[in-house]
């Protein structure tokens, strides 16, 4: 979930690494299979899209490491639990991982330079145009919202958790993440999020509709998640259901 601002594990789950290298299993199984599966070029670009996407062919793992990485997903599709001696590696798994972020996000942030002040540019034209639109409030910190629909009720605190529909797009209408089209809303503590969406649900109630344009220095700012959609300097666009408040 792109708006999640959490653990640096919590994030990782979030965010494909499971998925990713489940799927390169599943490319190296219809490797090993003898061409069994059929079409299985596909299931090998379903693994190449998941690996670009988490930013896992940034982070420099040596051909032994993907072995591993594969050996211990192969174990663990049969498994309900992660073992306790596994569990107790969750620290060094954090640590490793946390290393490997920054590799990748070193190598994002060599290659969108000059990405990075033209999408600045970019959002700031197209903020100052929002702005002149009737309907839309730009609230002190900086973000612009519009009601789309009243709701009722009190609006949730930064101590509240939420549950929602949204729907994430950049400004050139790229969906970067939906729980719209997931068809599964989704719920998370107010204060677990980034500033600009939380506050703008702090303006809406129980069945409401509010829409959301978050700059991106009060989103993920020039340090977006390495291989994701949103680039350094993208505005947000969400439009967000509250469905309760807990």
């Amino acid at each position: 979930m792109e708006i999640t601002n959490l653990s640096l594990m919590t994030r990782i789950m979030k965010t494909g690494f499971i998925l990713t290298t489940s799927t390169l299993l599943m490319s190296f199984a219809c490797a090993q299979d003898g061409g069994k599966t059929e079409d299985p070029e596909v299931y090998e670009a379903i693994g190449m899209m998941f690996a670009e996407g988490s930013g896992l062919g940034k982070m420099k793992f040596t051909d032994e490491q993907i072995d591993l990485i594969l050996a211990g997903m192969k174990k663990g599709i049969g498994l309900k639990k992660m073992p306790p001696e596994f569990e107790a590696l969750m620290p060094k798994v954090q640590a490793l991982m946390t290393q490997k972020m920054k590799i990748a996000r070193q190598a994002d942030q060599e290659g969108n330079k000059g990405i990075t002040s033209e999408n600045k540019a970019k959002s700031k034209e197209y903020l100052d145009l929002l702005a002149t639109q009737e309907g839309v409030l730009k609230d002190p910190s900086g973000f612009y919202y519009e009601i789309i629909q009243k709701g009722k009720g009190p609006s949730p605190t930064m101590k509240n958790t939420v549950r929602l529909h949204y729907h994430g797009t950049l400004i050139d209408g790229t969906v970067f993440d939906s729980s719209v089209d997931r068809g599964q809303p989704t719920s998370f503590p107010m204060g677990g999020v980034i500033k600009g969406f939380s506050g703008g649900l702090m303006k809406t109630q129980v069945g409401g509709k509010v829409r959301i344009y978050i700059p991106s220095d009060l989103g993920y700012g020039d340090n977006p998640r390495p291989g994701g959609k949103i680039k350094p300097g993208d505005t947000l666009i969400f439009e967000c259901e509250l469905l309760e408040i807990k």
